[in-house]
């Protein structure tokens, strides 16, 4: 008989809750009775290993650890980390962005679990700057290049994007900024960025392509160093909701993100004429999204705003046309290699270096890592090749 796991029975009934399942959902999900699961919430038994897990990961959507915690987790809501969004806008947000909310979250209580108090740590890139209303974003980012230690012409030397956001990525987090992606299963929102004086939190969609990505790491480092955290939604609708003080905020971020990756005295130095071959060629040697260059073409007067318009709606009409295309391929990628790109090389070799102390044992390695106890070796294996 499968060995019984002695969980906190008030978190199993939070997650329950918090996840907008009644009891009777969860059974059926579960092939179990009612009774059996009020008898778990209760803390008259409790569900085997095997059981736990498909919990946490399939139905609950959080890490095994959170069930072993001596309380429940005193988790802020999205309304309260949100703040500057307006309310109406934060009631729209869907399921499955506010549970990825959470999982950055759980991040973020990793993160600050992991830490070792002890060590000496480099100057935090949000010690030393912050983005306002009236910030110049050309000084900003002139001194926040210097600070990172990457200059233009090292960004130009990088052979494509995927060179760009190991880079862009492993530049920040040595700097305290944590970057990790998730699928979002939602083609409008491209981030999410959660603030905190210590360990903020990046969460980008890695079903968006690579140069959306980094553009969007930047727009949520915006929104860090406004010191709040944000959602990046890159539906117009949504935009249309927001207030006036989120709104000049989200464009700041947005301003912010594109004057970094292409300084606008570079861009003005020498402009091509405009042409979608153009855009093409800026986009493939400053390793940014099109919609970057083409924002800068539109801020000097060179095409309208309808222009503007008809480019980028039409880009999301590709994007939208090739992500059904990716859906319609079956053959799927290596789970192991995913979970490796989404956690990051940095924040694993943080979790088995507790492991290899001896500070954790292997299932809690697993719930740091957010996968099966049973893949653990499997995904080592992948992670040291």
């Amino acid at each position: 008989m499968t060995q019984v796991v002695p969980v906190n029975s008030n978190i199993l009934k939070w997650a329950r809750e918090t996840s907008g399942l009644s009891i009777a959902q969860v059974a059926k999900r579960l092939k179990k009775t009612t009774g059996v699961i009020e008898e778990w919430e209760q803390g008259v038994s409790f569900p085997t290993y095997p059981q736990l897990e498909k919990l946490a990961y399939e139905i609950y959507k959080r890490p095994t650890a959170v069930f072993f915690f001596p309380a429940i987790p005193q988790e802020s809501s999205p309304r309260a980390e949100f703040r500057t969004l307006p309310e109406e806008v934060v009631d729209t947000i869907p399921p499955e962005i506010i549970k990825l909310y959470r999982k950055a979250k759980i991040y973020q209580l990793n993160l600050q679990e992991l830490d070792n108090k002890n060590e000496v740590k480099i100057s935090s890139l949000l010690d030393n700057y912050e983005l306002t209303k009236t910030s110049n974003l050309s000084n900003l980012s002139e001194s926040i290049r210097g600070f990172l230690k990457i200059n233009l012409q090292m960004q130009i030397s990088w052979k494509n994007c995927d060179e760009a956001i190991k880079a862009w990525r492993n530049a920040l987090i040595a700097y305290g900024i944590y970057i990790f992606k998730d699928a979002f299963y939602n083609d409008h929102y491209s981030g999410i960025s959660l603030y905190d004086k210590n360990y903020p939190v990046i969460l980008i969609n890695n079903s968006m392509p690579v140069s959306r990505q980094i553009f969007t790491i930047f727009h949520e480092l915006g929104h860090l160093l406004f010191k709040a955290g944000g959602v990046y939604n890159l539906d117009e609708s949504f935009h249309d909701r927001l207030h006036s003080d989120y709104y000049i905020l989200e464009q700041k971020c947005n301003e912010f993100a594109g004057e970094f990756l292409l300084p606008s005295a570079i861009f003005q130095a020498n402009i091509p004429a405009f042409s979608e071959k153009s855009l093409n060629e800026l986009a493939d040697m400053y390793k940014v999204s099109r919609e970057v260059v083409l924002r800068k073409y539109l801020n000097n007067n060179l095409i309208t705003a309808e222009t503007y318009k008809i480019y980028t709606r039409k880009w999301f009409a590709e994007y939208l046309e090739s992500r059904k295309k990716k859906k319609e391929d079956t053959s799927g990628g290596n789970p192991y290699y995913t979970r490796i790109s989404y956690l990051g090389e940095y924040y694993i070799n943080l979790v088995y270096s507790h492991y290899y102390q001896g500070k954790i044992d292997t299932t809690t390695l697993a719930d740091y890592l957010d996968i099966k106890a049973g893949n653990v070796s499997a995904f080592e294996e992948h992670f040291l090749r």
